[in-house]
């Protein structure tokens, strides 16, 4: 709770802050838990809506009915947004990349094995981009990047992608 209320500024609204922590936590924990089934994530969603509750403190009410129906909306809002996304983003298991000066395992197919010579930040567009579906403004986020690098990467990779699988032997 602290972390919340290092961003308040006022006793009274840090005061008002942590009243409804207090009074709503375990009702935001357990309707977050029983749509998401998991407690990091209903953790994760709870944490979500007392970060805009902070934020927005000086304008929501002490807790009482209208408070009360607010924070439920926001929390339902937010696990939905949370399962919008999953469904969307499946969550996969990072592999780990080899260690410098170790050989790549050969793929099953020229085209696999073409993806995983690719530079590594092409390889992160090619695999987020068409196989787990993120476009290209997600991924430039996701990396860190502008939109633009991310285009750039993008066309740069398919380009590499092409020329080695014809060095490989494949046909287009």
């Amino acid at each position: 709770m602290l972390i919340y209320l290092q961003t308040i500024e006022t006793d009274e609204d840090k005061s008002k802050f942590e009243q409804l922590y207090m009074t709503y936590r375990a009702l935001l924990m357990h309707l977050a838990f029983r749509r998401l089934g998991n407690a990091q994530d209903a953790e994760d969603a709870v944490h979500k809506v007392y970060v805009k509750i902070a934020e927005k403190i000086k304008i929501i009410e002490p807790a009482g009915p209208k408070t009360k129906k607010l924070v439920v909306i926001m929390v339902e809002n937010t696990v939905t947004d949370m399962l919008r996304e999953r469904g969307k983003h499946p969550a996969v298991p990072l592999t780990e990349e080899p260690a410098s000066g170790e050989q790549l395992p050969a793929g099953e197919n020229l085209l696999e094995d073409c993806i995983l010579r690719l530079p590594e930040k092409q390889r992160a567009v090619i695999w987020l981009k068409y196989h787990h579906g993120y476009s290209l403004r997600e991924i430039a986020g996701l990396l860190g990047i502008t939109l633009s690098w991310a285009q750039k990467l993008d066309q740069r990779a398919k380009n590499k992608l092409e020329e080695l699988y014809r060095e490989g032997g494949g046909n287009l």
